[in-house]
């Protein structure tokens, strides 16, 4: 038992320096008896009832999306990065997108793109291209393919853009 409060206790140190906190519930917490007069002698703790059960923590508890990063941007390097303007739709241009990544599935594909001005991600899924939120982009149609690793987009007015995945040759 000893061991194995010691080993919880260094999980906890280590879990605490690397910035997570895991709260802990407190073992056999002796609530005073206003009507008990004290007596010098220690009475044994009174069993928990079924009820005061506190409910268990679950991942989702315990890591938050607050605490996590967008996978598709670069991780900052110690240094403050430049404030990123706020990205609004009447800036959106197809010839601002990189193609940063594609995953291909059963039914369909899907293109992951990062707008270089304003650092915007957007998914291209079926011939749709949608911002972060889910909306789909007016005007911009595209298609994904995955043998070449190249999308290519179309706008209504008819300008063309052709990604391809970094190394890629023609």
């Amino acid at each position: 038992m000893k061991n194995f409060t010691s080993i919880a206790l260094s999980l906890i140190f280590i879990g605490n320096l690397q910035g997570s906190v895991i709260p802990i519930p407190p073992e056999n917490k002796q609530t005073p008896q206003p009507h008990a007069a004290p007596t010098g002698k220690l009475s044994a703790p009174a069993p928990k009832a079924q009820g005061t059960a506190k409910p268990a923590l679950t991942p989702s508890m315990i890591y938050t999306v607050s605490s996590l990063r967008d996978p598709f941007r670069k991780a900052a390097s110690g240094s403050p990065s430049s404030p990123q303007r706020p990205f609004k739709l009447a800036d959106f241009n197809i010839h601002n997108l990189i193609l940063q990544g594609l995953m291909v599935g059963r039914k369909t594909g899907f293109a992951l793109l990062i707008d270089a001005n304003y650092g915007a991600g957007f998914i291209l899924k079926g011939n749709r291209i949608y911002n972060s939120k889910g909306k789909a982009i007016p005007g911009v149609t595209g298609r994904l393919d995955a043998r070449r690793k190249t999308v290519y987009l179309k706008t209504k007015d008819g300008d063309v853009q052709v990604l391809r995945m970094k190394g890629e040759k023609r």
